[in-house]
């Protein structure tokens, strides 16, 4: 049964007790989800409903663990993202005090739509996901079909509160938490589709009136924030925000190393191409 002891099992445990302490975790994810109501989505697949019941959390442990930890980096690369563009003051933590709707494919927006292209020229956001589940030895049939959460839930939040779009891409392209860009795919939508200067942040784009979450398992990325994390001020809000974020995200990644026997004291590495590639 799942282990009741937030302790990591000692090296060299039997697989058993490394299962009991993963499936704990996976099942706090799973409950969070549940007492909000939140259901996952088709796209999640099969991928959804293995960490639905204890029974498909001792089966797939492993083939759960390398999905959150796929996920959770794109999330982390989207989450530092924004909270960059915070810091330099182009964009604004009150973005996130609305939630997002994560299946809106009627968004009447030219500039919503000019951002969502200039995002596409960034590797995070161009992965292909059937090799990336692949090369962390993810069966074909526990796989999702498709995850772009963490790039709707950026996309959302620049142009909910931009103040120059010119300055947040190069932000952007700076910090390189995105990972490679198309450079020529990039040259081509600055030249042949040029930001419109009349366009301004919406902070009511693609917001839904009620609290449905993304329709996806394992999803921490900050909405719906109560507004007094905002009038902290943009320093320690972003603290208070990742605090939470990387509480999740910390976690997860230790109960992977712990499963897979992965020393914690390795180099963690910040490029988004070497985090999707997997443990080949």
């Amino acid at each position: 049964m799942p282990s009741t002891d937030p302790r990591p099992p000692p090296a060299g445990a039997s697989l058993e007790a490394k299962q009991d302490f993963a499936v704990a975790m996976i099942k706090d994810e799973q409950d969070d989800m549940d007492r909000r109501g939140w259901d996952v989505i088709m796209s999640e697949a099969c991928f959804g409903e293995l960490p639905r019941t204890d029974i498909s959390r001792y089966l797939h442990t492993g083939e759960i663990l390398c999905g959150m930890v796929i996920r959770g980096r794109l999330q982390a690369a989207a989450f530092g993202t924004f909270m960059d563009l915070c810091l330099q003051g182009v964009c604004s933590l009150n973005a996130l005090e609305h939630p997002v709707h994560y299946n809106n494919g009627r968004i009447d927006s030219d500039c919503y739509i000019w951002i969502m292209r200039m995002l596409g020229a960034f590797n995070c956001f161009n992965a292909d996901m059937q090799l990336v589940q692949g090369g962390w030895y993810m069966e074909v049939e526990n796989r999702w079909i498709q995850y772009d959460v963490h790039s709707t839930w950026l996309l959302t939040m620049i142009a909910r509160s931009f103040t120059s779009l010119d300055a947040v891409f190069n932000t952007i392209r700076a910090k390189g938490r995105l990972g490679p860009v198309n450079a020529s795919r990039l040259k081509e939508l600055e030249e042949k589709y040029p930001p419109d200067p009349t366009w301004k942040a919406d902070i009511n784009i693609n917001r839904t009136k009620g609290w449905h979450g993304s329709g996806t398992f394992e999803f921490w990325l900050p909405e719906n924030i109560d507004p007094a994390i905002t009038q902290l001020g943009v320093y320690d809000g972003i603290m208070a925000l990742s605090k939470d974020f990387h509480r999740h995200l910390s976690r997860t990644e230790m109960h992977y190393a712990e499963f897979f026997d992965i020393s914690r004291d390795e180099k963690y590495v910040e490029d988004v191409n070497f985090k999707l590639k997997g443990p080949n």
